[in-house]
């Protein structure tokens, strides 16, 4: 008896073992075919002045960083009054160009400070939506455009483009009022427009859509559960296999997605996203997943993966999947 007990002992312990032992997983290598092979990390990371929500997008062979300019010693952000901007080949070796829209006129929507620059490219236009702030903290989402922005002083300022006013909705002119933080896509023929704002429940990422890339836009309002003891912020999108990936961070506490089944939700609870806070998911010029986040006021650039273990598919950065199993035991 005691020896039968032993053998199932040790088939157990055997079993855990085998079991426990990691599982990895190893996707397509994500590197450039251009990339640089002394690159030991991919991003931005300016050493005179700082950098905070920001976007990559391609024109003509490079890839173009445009980011709030946060300058050095001090991060108040009455004084993020431009675009840092540069260019890279690789996403490693960066080519610091002049800043954009650095001029801010009195009395106007961006009197003070521009935050959270995001571009969208449309027959050869690129449209440069961002938020304006007052001296008051009253923001609202601009729009600047550029037919060739290799160029940073092509940029040409468009009308203010949206300004909340869905049912329930908390802002006012000449007070500190949230409407920030824009990302644009194309879903069919309409365009969707999601911000970071306030309402009667809380902090919400909001949707607006309109016909055309300069609006009017439609405010539908908050499109998530709300979060009464969180601020929600840096909202952008991704699609991938029919299910739509919204990415968001909770201020103080980093980065989140929730996926949804269409680009308005319904969307599933949301799961963590690390590292870093402030997310942009895209593609690069080989139809390869990256995200770039930030990290103590620099932008990292990673690969970013999909864990097809799970359905709807689960993003993650880096290019390794680990899965752990541990068996069910029960007593014999």
């Amino acid at each position: 008896m005691t020896t039968r007990k032993s053998i199932i002992k040790y088939i157990i312990i055997l079993t855990i073992l085998i079991f426990s032992t990691l599982i990895i997983d190893q996707v397509d290598d994500p590197a450039l075919a251009r990339s640089d092979p002394t690159c030991e990390k991919k991003g931005w990371f300016p050493s005179d002045f700082g950098l905070k929500d920001h976007h990559v997008f391609i024109h003509d062979g490079y890839y173009y960083l445009i980011s709030i300019y946060i300058p050095p010693g001090t991060t108040d952000p009455l004084l993020q009054d431009r675009f840092a901007y540069a260019r890279s080949l690789d996403l490693c070796n960066w080519e610091d160009l002049t800043p954009v829209l650095p001029d801010r006129t009195p009395g106007a929507w961006d009197e003070a400070a521009i935050w959270a620059p995001y571009v969208y490219q449309e027959n050869g236009i690129y449209y440069l939506y961002y938020t304006g702030v007052t001296r008051d903290f009253t923001q609202s989402i601009l729009l600047a455009t550029s037919t060739d922005p290799s160029d940073p002083e092509s940029w040409v300022k468009q009308e203010m483009v949206f300004q909340p006013i869905h049912s329930g909705m908390i802002w006012q002119n000449g007070k500190a009022a949230d409407c920030r933080d824009p990302t644009v896509i194309k879903h069919g023929d309409v365009y969707y427009m999601y911000y970071a704002g306030r309402d009667e429940s809380g902090s919400i990422i909001g949707l607006s859509t309109a016909p055309s890339l300069q609006g009017p836009w439609t405010d539908w309002g908050n499109i998530v559960p709300p979060e009464p003891d969180a601020i929600l912020e840096s909202p952008t999108i991704a699609q991938f296999e029919g299910f739509s990936y919204l990415f968001f961070t909770r201020s103080s506490v980093g980065g989140f997605y929730r996926i949804g089944a269409s680009p308005s939700g319904p969307w599933r609870a949301p799961v963590s996203f690390q590292p870093g806070w402030a997310h942009e998911v895209w593609l690069d010029m080989d139809g390869k997943w990256f995200s770039s986040f930030l990290t103590s006021l620099t932008v990292t650039i990673e690969p970013l993966s999909w864990d097809n273990l799970f359905y709807p598919p689960r993003p993650f950065i880096g290019s390794t999947i680990v899965h752990t199993f541990i068996p069910l035991l029960t007593k014999p």
